[in-house]
């Protein structure tokens, strides 16, 4: 691979585990527990507001805690959600002006019992784990070419507008499995029919890493699915989420992630792609074993 590409990918990487480099607010953060569970990190300035929520957050030395009264699912979602609601109705927090109304789910790990479920929109108070599932959808010409599916995003898109995605993707609520949330996705995003989909649908993996801005903390979980389409398909938008639809070549796929034309975290989603299917080796990718670590951060 080209430096300029090595150079490209490694400023991705970078910037979507931004936490975990130098001059993060890593240090001096504190984790954020319940139970006994570390279930995220409190950065000073979501410290600052918790502090006036004392019977609800409880700030030690070196963690904040959920008072040890909020003991069952349904009290600590309440209570939680009440110090949102407030919060937003003070405007203290940035994130919370993107109020979505979607619950999602609050685990020590995600194959572990909810502790509490909480507003989308909040989780990055916490530094809370949020999933999602993400498709890449490809097709290969009867020459053996391969090509993606990318959607653009509409230019209305209170995140990264117009900016490239994958075929389809989306957070993961708190009714859905990972699965059934692609599923949806599908239908919603990229108007796929259900016989495109059924027994094709392929569960590949999944990537993490963790990242900050103006918002928060967020470590973030993308089951990652595939599906190979006929050459006959082309996608439709039904719910307004993207612009438009491009049919790339993997030369076009891998230019577009170096010039940094993706949401960072879609690029990921095809970056594992890539790999996965032998466009990026070893041989090819000096920081081959770097990469696949860095598409594999831990949580907390």
């Amino acid at each position: 691979m080209s430096d300029v590409w090595s150079l490209g990918i490694q400023r991705l990487l970078a910037r979507v585990n931004s936490f975990y480099q130098p001059g993060s607010s890593k240090s001096k953060c504190k984790p954020f527990l319940c139970e006994t569970h570390q279930i995220g990190w409190i950065r000073e300035d979501a410290a600052v507001q918790l502090r006036q929520y004392p019977k609800v957050f409880v700030e030690h030395a070196d963690r904040f805690v959920l008072a040890d009264h909020l003991n069952t699912y349904d009290n600590r979602t309440e209570a939680v959600a009440n110090v949102l609601n407030d919060m937003r109705a003070k405007d203290c927090l940035k994130t919370l002006r993107g109020w979505r109304d979607e619950l999602y789910l609050v685990k020590s790990a995600y194959n572990n019992p909810p502790l509490f479920a909480i507003e989308r929109a909040g989780a990055s108070v916490f530094g809370i784990r949020k999933y999602g599932s993400h498709l890449n959808g490809y097709v290969i010409d009867n020459d053996g070419t391969w090509r993606m599916w990318v959607g653009k995003r509409s230019p209305t898109k209170q995140t990264f507008p117009g900016m490239y995605d994958n075929l389809a993707a989306g957070g993961l609520g708190h009714d859905l499995t990972p699965t059934e949330c692609m599923i949806k996705e599908c239908g919603e995003e990229a108007q796929l029919p259900k016989e495109l989909i059924e027994g094709k649908l392929k569960a590949v993996g999944a990537i993490s890493y963790c990242y900050e801005d103006d918002d928060g903390i967020h470590p973030e979980g993308e089951f990652v699915y595939d599906l190979e389409l006929p050459t006959t398909f082309k996608p439709q938008n039904t719910d307004a989420e993207m612009e438009k639809f491009y049919l790339m070549t993997i030369p076009e796929v891998k230019e577009a992630i170096i010039k940094d034309n993706f949401k960072p975290n879609c690029a990921t989603v095809v970056l594992d792609f890539l790999i996965r299917h032998g466009f990026v080796t070893p041989e090819q990718e000096s920081n081959y074993f770097d990469i696949l670590s860095q598409l594999h951060m831990p949580g907390q």
